[in-house]
């Protein structure tokens, strides 16, 4: 059975830092709200595509659709499907656009457990001997939740 350490020199820094704006990680790629990293809670589903399309497919006319899609890792495909917006006025107020087409009203709430977020080293050769300590990049404290139906953006 494998097993791994956990680095977690920089837990305590993550925990007590009071951080107003995170931004990227640069180390991991992880892009973050002013609020470190969030879960974001939908009610119902979102329509995405199945697979990323290949780049024999691309077509200039379709250029829109292509820039949806991302790599992670140069191993995984990624779709963009929105942008979060905050509130000027109120900060525990957050609005999702999806694509060109729709909006959600939510709010940001804290979580009461938080959750750690760990990058696992991935050992392509044998998956079973794992070199590298198992790292805390950022604990999870907040929490976006949208209730509502999605509204039209006119």
């Amino acid at each position: 059975m494998p097993t791994a350490r956990i680095d977690y020199h920089n837990a305590q820094e993550i925990l007590t830092n009071n951080i107003t704006n995170r931004g990227v990680i640069e180390e991991d790629g992880i892009i973050s709200t002013p609020h470190g990293l969030s879960i974001i809670e939908i009610q119902g589903e979102l329509n995405l595509p199945s697979y990323a399309p290949s780049k024999e497919d691309y077509t200039e006319e379709h250029k829109d659709y292509y820039q949806n899609f991302i790599k992670i890792d140069d191993i995984y495909d990624a779709v963009k499907f929105g942008q979060i917006e905050y509130d000027a006025k109120d900060p525990q107020k957050v609005t999702l656009f999806i694509g060109r087409s729709q909006r959600l009203l939510g709010s940001l709430i804290d979580l009461d457990t938080p959750l750690a977020v760990l990058r696992i080293p991935v050992n392509k050769e044998n998956s079973d001997n794992i070199n590298e300590n198992i790292k805390i990049i950022d604990v999870i404290k907040k929490k976006m939740i949208f209730k509502q139906r999605p509204l039209p953006i006119m």
